[in-house]
């Protein structure tokens, strides 16, 4: 077994260990409780993902990385023509009004 991610936050370790699953790939959560408020930061404490098989790990680690690379790269936010709301990056139509981008 191997670590293969940690993070502070753990919504983004139970988005991550999510894909992994989906790209079946068996995996452990350790230090999950769904709640990562705490007084002092401990990097040790943080929620960690483990591959089950050490032969994984690789490739775990590349769905990953290939992840969070392109995590910076969305859409920027955009304005409806027609209403004016501001719309998400990654919605093609508006959620007020569903006119397309």
């Amino acid at each position: 077994m191997q670590q293969v991610f940690t993070h502070h936050d753990s919504a983004m370790v139970g988005l991550l260990n999510g894909i992994l699953k989906e790209s079946g790939i068996p995996t452990l959560l350790k230090n999950w409780t769904g709640s990562n408020i705490v007084e002092i930061p401990i990097p040790s404490l943080y929620p960690s993902i483990f591959v089950m098989n050490d032969a994984d790990a690789p490739e775990a680690r590349q769905i990953i990385d290939e992840y969070l690379s392109h995590k910076g790269n969305e859409l920027p936010d955009w304005t409806c023509p027609a209403c004016g709301s501001t719309v998400d990056g990654y919605l093609s139509e508006c959620w007020s009004c569903q006119t397309e981008r």
